[in-house]
């Protein structure tokens, strides 16, 4: 998996994934995740358009870094969900807690549509 970061404004930062978050690379993920919750009221989209695969090791630190930034009151985003992540997530009953948008314009809204 490959990940990277990109901030924009207003203190939004993008981690964009490519290829499979598993067993193998949730570590990596939850790392680059872990610090960019632990900042104050931190806002994170995570594009996982480039996803081609997502095992539950995977979906636990996507969970797991948005409650940890709604403590702190921010949130973490999910951008471009494939249709296979979007049923996995919608299967586990977490469509609800952690938000999904169409797309990465509309998930760095300040108040957008959820889709």
């Amino acid at each position: 998996m490959q990940v990277s970061v990109a901030h924009h404004p207003p203190n939004t930062a993008v981690l964009v994934l490519r290829g499979s978050l598993d067993i193998d690379t949730a570590p990596a993920l939850k790392a680059n995740l872990g610090r960019l919750v632990e900042r104050p009221a931190p806002r994170v989209v995570v594009d996982v358009s480039g996803l081609d695969f997502c095992d539950s090791m995977g979906v636990g630190v996507l969970v797991t870094a948005h409650g940890r930034a709604t403590e702190r009151g921010g949130w973490v985003r999910l951008a471009a969900p494939s249709g296979f992540l979007r049923r996995l997530f919608d299967t586990l009953g977490l469509t609800e807690y952690l938000p999904m948008f169409p797309d990465l314009a509309t998930a760095m809204k300040d108040d957008p549509p959820a889709g």
